[in-house]
């Protein structure tokens, strides 16, 4: 539901494109196929996995990108991702957004 909920918000505010991925495999395909302004990385896929090899591939790419989760525990080397803590406000994922954005024209997310 948060997934489908961060979709129709971006696409609300005039997002153009908005990829979606549910795991690890789809989102790095997602990544080597696309070109992403900026992506919204939920920390957990289940209960066990974390994405912070998706971390590192969007990092390596140069896509900014706001983790999201329910936990405020974050893996040492991404300290400077900005975290939006569930449950949150829609102006706190924008705000997040627009902080690793700044001085880019558009957004896309993951």
């Amino acid at each position: 539901i948060i997934l489908l909920d961060i979709e129709s918000t971006l696409l609300d505010l005039g997002v153009a494109d908005v990829v979606t991925a549910t795991t690890i495999a789809d989102a790095m395909l997602a990544i080597d196929r696309n070109r992403f302004d900026a992506a919204v990385l939920d920390l957990h896929l289940g209960r066990d996995i974390w994405t912070y090899d998706v971390a590192h591939r969007l990092k390596a790419a140069g896509v900014p990108f706001v983790f999201s989760s329910g936990t405020v525990d974050v893996a040492e080397g991404f300290s400077e991702v900005p975290l939006v803590i569930k449950p949150f406000a829609t102006n706190q994922l924008i705000a997040a957004l627009l902080r690793v954005t700044a001085g880019s024209q558009s957004m896309a997310a993951q």
